[in-house]
Parts: structure tokens; C-alpha cells; sequence
């Protein structure tokens, strides 16, 4: 069963579930958060029912998302540049060449 990443989101910012006025905005923040990673070389699509890179997906929605507390978001932006240099170190979750 994949994960709803959008009600994940949601439920981490504190969003009631059944509020749809800031979707459009989470979901943008959720690709340009896998575009992100992509960017790195982390392989997204392929973990993306892993509980690391759904972390870091979510801090990135936080650090990005509207106009919350600023301790908070500096917090979720750090805690995401550190998942993202860690996975990007483990060769689990590295992009493969295939353009090789």
C-alpha cells in the first residue's frame, strides 16, 4: 500500500486531514523535495516507502512551508541537509547510472 505523502505532510504540519485550501502548496513541496533529492542522487521513487526518505521529504515540506515558527523550520532545514548527505553516502539509496 503506498503511503499518501500529502496526508503525511499534512499530519506533520498539524493540518487537520479533511482541510484542502494549502494542497496545492504541500504537494508542490513534496516533488520539489524528490526533485531535491534527485538533484543529489539519492534514488526517491525507489525508497520512497522508506521511513528515511519519507523523513526527509516531510522536513523539507516543514523547512519550506508557509509562515510557521522560524526555530522550527531553520531545525527541519538542518535535520533534512543531514538525511540528504547521509543517504547520499549509502549506496542503498544512491541513484544508479544508467546513462552509463
Amino acid at each position: 500500500m503506498a503511503t499518501d505523502l500529502k496526508a503525511l505532510a499534512k499530519q506533520c504540519l498539524s493540518i487537520v486531514s479533511t482541510a484542502t485550501a494549502k494542497d496545492t502548496e504541500i504537494q508542490m513541496l513534496i516533488d520539489a523535495a524528490k526533485e531535491d533529492m534527485k538533484r543529489q542522487g539519492i534514488n526517491v521513487e525507489t525508497n520512497i516507502e522508506n521511513s528515511l526518505i519519507q523523513s526527509a521529504l516531510m522536513m523539507f515540506v516543514k523547512a519550506n512551508f508557509g509562515n510557521v515558527d522560524i526555530k522550527e523550520k531553520e531545525l527541519a532545514a538542518k535535520t533534512y541537509s543531514l538525511l540528504c548527505c547521509n543517504l547520499g553516502l549509502s549506496e542503498d539509496y544512491k541513484e544508479s547510472d544508467n546513462n552509463a
